[in-house]
């Protein structure tokens, strides 16, 4: 709620959040995305939903991600069997500059911005034939999620990834380390803010120096 009277968004009922999203984003999505946007949203009002070219992101909050996992995979509606993927984007955060497309220019905007990185779990329906992706947010900082593990195996090896190199944490995972970079790394190498050095590399005998310092 806000302070401002004519900020107030009034309580809706489940069947009128879905009538809302159905307002918004229905030109995107066929009829069987549209009626697992639904199925989702009248078990999870706190989740929000978005549609483009025939594409369902449904965005959670963090402290909802395992109970939204778990009803996506036991739910005979949706029968989501594999989590074919977990992902990540970093966001930085800082001064960005936006430019605007409006009849009368291109205006430029200046916006600041709150660092933050985008997990995405892609979840497939085998027997139904559909998939969509569930996104959480996460602040830039001391990113932490609950892991996935407990209710998708497969998620064991796609959390090591993110968590080597996009800097996540997936609190609960049965066995968080790195999987590609040493123990002994600094850094993450998939956030927008590593530096693009690269590392000397022995090729027969011979070092080859980091794409910074060769000469071309």
């Amino acid at each position: 709620m806000t302070d401002n009277p004519r900020m107030q968004v009034p309580d809706v009922t489940a069947q009128e959040r879905i009538n809302q999203i159905e307002a918004s984003v229905a030109i995107q999505l066929d009829g069987k995305l549209a009626a697992v946007r639904d199925r989702i949203a009248g078990a999870f009002p706190s989740c929000e939903f978005s549609g483009f070219r025939g594409e369902l992101t449904v965005t959670a909050p963090p402290d909802v991600l395992v109970d939204l996992l778990t009803f996506c995979k036991t739910d005979p509606d949706l029968s989501c069997e594999l989590l074919s993927d977990v992902t990540g984007v970093h966001w930085p955060g800082g001064v960005h500059e936006h430019q605007g497309q409006e009849t009368t220019g291109w205006p430029t905007y200046t916006i600041e911005q709150a660092g933050r990185i985008d997990v995405l779990y892609i979840l497939r329906s085998v027997s139904r034939n559909h998939w969509f992706r569930v996104k959480v947010s996460l602040p830039d900082e001391h990113a932490a999620v609950p892991s996935a593990v407990p209710v998708y195996r497969s998620a064991n090896v796609l959390e090591r990834e993110v968590f080597d190199l996009m800097g996540v944490r997936f609190e609960g995972h049965p066995r968080l380390e790195r999987l590609f970079m040493p123990e002994d790394w600094e850094g993450h190498p998939l956030r927008k803010d590593y530096p693009l050095g690269g590392v000397e590399v022995q090729y027969k005998g011979a070092t080859v120096p980091p794409p910074s310092e060769r000469q071309y």
